[in-house]
């Protein structure tokens, strides 16, 4: 079996629910499609570097998958010449293929073994997707100068003040590493949000189990397939197709880049919650101090310190899923680097 006109995207959601493994030859390696969404291919030469692209972890957010489907769809054709192990990951193809954000349960809060404690086509999926990062990164066991890499590729829901933005994980220590922020500032990234708090999100995931350099990347907009400027990822897609070719991370200036902390997470803690902002307000809107961001019937919050900002405000979910972020401006002179 081969993917008909090297698209793996079209494989992907004409078999949403399962393929039967294979192995295909392309210029300069290997390729193993070891599920739905699941493809592993693997350089002639052998690498130290050891990269995963996840795209479509929410179904309806389409840009990141048809970048990635491009990148995929050159290497398998000779147009870009492989040279590192690399791992690409469509997270949720039966969303995908519903234009949904997702079925069941948001997906993207489901790693960490949290998938154990749900049901349904979500819960199996995120077991799937932490198994085949497993495998993928079971050759660097006992293995040295080995680097893992993982960026998992998004867009948001609203539109946003910074238009590319990336979420560092949480970093118990404190310690982030230039090097990879250099490679954020090269690729187009305006804002890098540092977490506050362990999450259930893929890419802490990564940097958690399997200590890779990982980070949430929004590359803009939510649009339907077809309907992507795919230019706007041009400095996305050329760090990327750089570090594929050459195994090398596009660096720039980090001043470049805006510094924001994570303060608090809002919790929707009551059917009744509500955030007090337009429903069409931008990521990164910044607000007064004392203003009332949220507001149920058990209780308030209210802004701590003015040019504290929102980020991923949502009241669409659940009982007990974070409505949104509270982010304060920080200095990149501030953080402690390596």
């Amino acid at each position: 079996m081969t993917i008909l006109n090297n698209d793996f995207l079209a494989l992907t959601l004409a078999n949403q629910d399962g393929i039967a493994p294979f192995q295909f030859s392309f210029p300069g390696g290997v390729g193993y499609v070891e599920d739905a969404g699941i493809l592993r291919l693997e350089p002639t030469q052998s690498s130290a570097t050891h990269l995963v692209l996840s795209v479509g972890i929410h179904g309806n957010e389409t840009g990141p998958i048809e970048l990635v489907n491009q990148l995929v769809t050159a290497i398998l054709k000779g147009a870009i010449s492989l040279n590192i192990r690399l791992l690409v990951l469509i997270g949720n193809p039966v969303a995908a293929n519903l234009a949904k954000r997702f079925c069941d349960v948001n997906l993207n809060r489901l790693f960490n073994g949290a998938w154990q404690e749900y049901d349904g086509f979500e819960a199996k999926r995120a077991q799937r997707l932490e198994q085949a990062i497993c495998d993928f990164y079971s050759i660097t066991e006992h293995k040295t100068d080995q680097i893992k890499l993982h960026y998992d590729l998004h867009t948001a829901i609203r539109g946003s003040v910074y238009e590319k933005f990336a979420v560092y994980p949480y970093v118990k220590n404190g310690v982030y590493n230039k090097e990879q922020l250099a490679f954020l500032a090269a690729s187009g990234i305006d804002a890098v949000l540092l977490s506050h708090q362990p999450t259930t999100t893929f890419s802490y995931y990564s940097y958690a189990v399997h200590d890779a350099h990982a980070f949430t990347v929004e590359l803009g907009k939510v649009y339907r397939f077809g309907e992507n400027d795919l230019s706007r990822f041009a400095d996305f897609g050329d760090s990327l197709t750089l570090l594929l070719e050459q195994g090398r991370l596009a660096q720039s200036s980090l001043a470049t880049l805006c510094i924001f902390r994570v303060l608090d997470s809002l919790v929707k803690d009551d059917d009744s919650y509500e955030l007090s902002i337009a429903s069409d307000a931008k990521n990164f809107t910044a607000l007064e101090a004392g203003y009332r961001i949220a507001h149920s019937d058990k209780g308030d919050y209210y802004i701590k310190q003015t040019g504290d900002a929102i980020v991923f405000p949502n009241i669409k979910l659940p009982v007990g899923q974070r409505a949104g972020l509270m982010v304060r401006p920080a200095a990149m002179s501030d953080l402690q680097l390596d």
